[in-house]
């Protein structure tokens, strides 16, 4: 008598993930701190501006401005989401 098992084949699973993902997901960690310090560079300008706080340190030229620091800050977080989500998808199809 011979009895056969099938068994379903699940997802594959691997120990390790590919060099990709981690450096995007190092990446992704070290751009959320600079983010939150752009978008606190903004509001010190602001703040200078409206003579709450004391004078901003940057007197004259394009980062003397604080819709550039805010710009920035939003720039830089959404390619930090961009990446996570890229390392994301990456360590699912490897």
């Amino acid at each position: 008598m011979i009895v056969r098992i099938k068994l379903r084949v699940g997802p594959r699973i691997y120990g390790d993930r590919n060099l990709d993902s981690k450096l995007a997901f190092a990446v992704s960690s070290l751009l959320t701190p600079g983010a939150v310090l752009c978008v606190v560079v903004a509001l010190w300008r602001v703040l200078a501006d409206l003579g709450v706080t004391e004078e901003f340190v940057i007197r004259g030229g394009l980062f003397s401005h604080w819709q550039v620091w805010l710009a920035m800050g939003v720039l830089t977080q959404s390619l930090s989401a961009y990446l996570d989500r890229y390392g994301r998808r990456m360590e699912r199809n490897y």
